[in-house]
């Protein structure tokens, strides 16, 4: 696949000027130690460091230096990354031995990953909200008109909301992408995020439960989901949704299909009957996996289970698993039975499973 790389003129101020400058001195002094630790390890112990070495003993360095706890870890990966790169091509012959560099020939650090870089808008528009609730706003009971200060603080709120909802579209998008065009097969869970957001109607922590429905919808799960599924269907591919309530992934071993309910801080799986231990994450994944290509013991599903909850009609979910034939075959025997069609339509997604 190949790599476009786009250049962006930045216009910092002098404060940001000054962070900008002393970050890109902590990563040279980053990479300048990485390349005399591996000198050193091999002339005087003959120890070959490689990436890996280096990078799990970053927690350990950042303990002693810390002011590199300012940087996000995944740049300090990436100017690691780096130093083992420019090692690989000095072993391979295509390139000088690393040497050590000045400030003056250390041209940058690396974001990696989308998750190294994030966008602040939030405070700035509660900000800006908390200086409109101090002008006089419109009311109708009163037949008050809202100032002209109002309404110029609310185009600002509106510009930066427009900012973020275009941010959060742009991020799924990019994320649907990566995932479809690794993957022709993807299986997510039936989340059902208007009852995961529903608001509390008392108790104390009516609060806490106000800020993880926010944090919710501004992930967006349900546009990611949506993305995915359109993408892997134009691309040819089979999209299936797990029933969450049956199947529960995050409570279900994915070796032999026993279910334990585990509390939200057990992040990592052991299950009490066969001994299986896995990170939580992972295992809900592979147990979605199994289930869908009917694999998961215990549990006698199939690819036809998959929309069994949902209740578009038949033609979607025939769309859902990617099978243009089979949507074919269900409209010609329209004028058959109903019968007849329920019975074509389960054989045929139960066939796209087993292949």
């Amino acid at each position: 696949m190949p790599t476009r790389r786009v250049t962006f003129r930045l216009y910092p101020n002098k404060k940001q000027e000054q962070t900008l400058r002393y970050h890109r001195k902590l990563h040279k002094d980053l990479y300048n130690s990485a390349v005399s630790n591996r000198f050193i390890q091999y002339q005087k112990f003959g120890h070959k460091v490689d990436y890996f070495e280096q990078q799990n003993s970053l927690p350990a360095f950042k303990e002693v230096w810390t002011e590199y706890k300012e940087c996000n870890c995944m740049t300090l990966q990436a100017t690691l990354k780096r130093v083992d790169y420019a090692f690989q091509r000095w072993f391979k012959g295509l390139g000088k031995r690393p040497k050590y560099k000045s400030i003056r020939h250390y041209s940058g650090w690396t974001y990696p990953s989308k998750t190294g870089w994030k966008a602040h808008t939030e405070a700035q528009i509660k900000h800006l909200s908390k200086g409109k609730r101090r002008k006089v706003a419109p009311n109708r009971r009163k037949k008050q008109k809202a100032s002209s200060r109002w309404k110029k603080t609310q185009a600002k709120i509106s510009k930066v909301t427009r900012k973020v909802a275009h941010q959060r579209q742009n991020w799924v998008h990019q994320v649907a992408s990566d995932i479809v065009r690794c993957n022709s097969f993807v299986a997510t869970e039936k989340l059902e995020v208007s009852k995961m957001t529903r608001k509390t109607k008392k108790g104390k922590r009516k609060k806490q439960k106000a800020g993880l429905n926010k944090s919710i919808l501004d992930v967006g799960f349900g546009m990611l989901r949506s993305a995915i599924e359109y993408k892997v269907i134009e691309a040819g591919g089979v999209f299936v949704e797990v029933p969450t309530r049956t199947v529960k992934p995050s409570q279900t071993c994915p070796n032999c299909g026993n279910q334990h309910k585990k509390t939200l801080d057990e992040r990592i799986h052991q299950c009490q009957k066969c001994g299986f231990t896995m990170d939580r994450d992972l295992a809900a994944a592979l147990v979605m996996l199994l289930w869908a290509l009917s694999k998961l013991p215990g549990f006698g599903t199939s690819l036809a289970d998959a929309d069994v909850s949902s209740s578009t009609s038949g033609t979607r979910k025939l769309c859902q698993a990617g099978s243009q034939k089979q949507l074919g075959q269900l409209k010609r025997q329209k004028s058959k039975s109903t019968g007849l069609v329920a019975e074509t339509q389960t054989e045929g997604v139960v066939g796209l499973g087993s292949s």
